[in-house]
């Protein structure tokens, strides 16, 4: 009978990975589901925008809508997936919309129905326009880091989740305060004479009348 050896060499049994080494995706897709989450949230405050003050003004309807639902479709796909060139495009988008309301806040914008008009800094017009700048930093950060697409749900869901609460949150706030629900914009928020609503993107001031008019003075709308 041959004697078998106490102990024998065996190769360690492998340790399973946790934290961020375990899947090096899971930060920027939480990165991603902010910027994507932030996205439908302004665009939810632009289309509020559109039904509102662009009832009486073509470019208000025109920018607003078209903003509105692009920033919708963007953030909608960006939580499945975004690749580079999406990345890229709702960094560029938002960062146009974001300098025309920097424009029109200090300077007024150059052509227009309200060109040469410094228009107010509203609550729901300043929250679409903080959105919008988280979208274009944390856009720009995921091109920096130079890897592939980055998935949102698949790769965080409880962020989502939570992203999607607080974000909701401030949209629907946002929403309500665009169409007079609660509180009160600069230009002021009671009906006018001609059923028109002034919202928070109304430059205020001055008796002449733009785009269907007020019974009191100013304008019943105004834009980016």
């Amino acid at each position: 009978m041959s004697a078998e050896p106490r102990w024998k060499l065996t190769k360690p049994r492998p340790v399973p990975a946790s934290g961020p080494r375990a899947d090096p995706d899971r930060n920027p897709a939480r990165v991603l589901s902010v910027i994507a989450l932030a996205s439908i949230a302004a665009g939810a405050i632009s289309i509020a925008a559109a039904a509102t003050v662009g009832r009486d003004s073509t470019q208000n309807l025109a920018f607003f809508g078209v903003a509105g639902a692009a920033q919708l479709g963007w953030g909608a796909l960006a939580l499945a997936r975004a690749p580079r060139w999406w990345l890229a495009l709702g960094a560029v988008g938002n960062l146009v919309v974001v300098a025309t309301w920097v424009v029109s806040r200090t300077v007024g914008l150059p052509v227009g129905e309200y060109a040469h008009v410094t228009l107010p800094v509203g609550f729901a017009d300043g929250l679409a326009t903080a959105l919008e700048v988280v979208v274009v930093v944390g856009a720009a950060a995921l091109l920096v880091r130079g890897r592939g697409p980055a998935r949102s749900l698949a790769r965080s869901p409880g962020v989502t989740v939570a992203v999607a609460v607080v974000v909701g949150a401030l949209a629907l706030g946002g929403v309500l305060w665009q169409a007079g629900a609660i509180g009160s914009s600069s230009a002021g928020s009671d009906r006018n004479a001609t059923g028109g609503v002034s919202g928070p993107y109304a430059p205020g001031g001055g008796g002449s009348t733009s785009g269907g008019g007020t019974s009191g003075g100013g304008y019943s709308g105004g834009g980016y």
